[in-house]
């Protein structure tokens, strides 16, 4: 989506870590693109905040307050030195009408996240916290795992976990130190490793079964 250099110069714009790009209920007015760099994309629920999605470099995000003139959902703060592209609503709507590829993969970003709140809604509903850190994971290592000799490599922090499930950063170091412990998930250098598939899966079954029955 990132247009070519001698066009996208004049759109960029370079953050440093800690800068808030926009907070939740602010007015909508540009589409963002991360040349470089990374953003969080993050809500408030219940006076909790929830950390929803790393945008990594080659993505964007905004889309939705420009498509609907609605207020921001979310807050979006850089967590690295960036690069970041900013349209506003007329240059967004002609890069729409003109390119057809971004309509495609605009449509398609949009379904991923949608089918993403599901997993965390229905994440957030289990009653058990050791199943919730657990269906996270299993979710992450769908959509984001890399197959290892020694299993599959999940790229993401303990923050954005307890983020994800919703409760205490330490709960759920808790919980991963217990994991460790069953040899069910290894923690990594900004990751962790299910090192074994199958018995993660199991366990997994198994909470899916004990939170149907009790």
């Amino acid at each position: 989506m990132i247009p070519d250099n001698d066009t996208a110069r004049q759109y960029i714009k370079e953050y440093s870590a800690g800068t808030i790009l926009f907070q939740e209920g602010d007015e909508g007015t540009e589409l963002y693109v991360v040349r470089t760099g990374k953003v969080q994309i993050s809500r408030k629920i219940a006076n909790k905040d929830y950390i929803i999605a790393i945008i990594p470099d080659g993505s964007f995000f905004g889309e939705m307050s420009l498509l609907l003139n609605r207020p921001r959902s979310a807050t979006a703060m850089v967590i690295e030195d960036s690069e970041i592209l900013e349209f506003d609503q007329p240059t967004f709507l002609k890069m729409l009408t003109t390119q057809s590829n971004i309509a495609i993969r605009i449509m398609k970003n949009l379904a991923q996240r949608l089918y993403k709140a599901n997993i965390q809604i229905e994440t957030l509903l289990l009653s058990d916290k050791t199943h919730r850190v657990v269906k996270a994971l299993h979710y992450m290592a769908r959509e984001e795992g890399e197959k290892r000799p020694d299993g599959i490599y999940v790229p993401t922090t303990l923050k954005r976990l307890a983020g994800f499930v919703g409760f205490p950063l330490g709960q759920v170091a808790a919980i991963i130190d217990k994991l460790a412990d069953a040899y069910l998930v290894l923690p990594q250098k900004e990751g962790f490793l299910i090192a074994e598939e199958g018995r993660y899966i199991e366990f997994l079954e198994f909470l899916d079964m004990k939170e149907k029955f009790g």
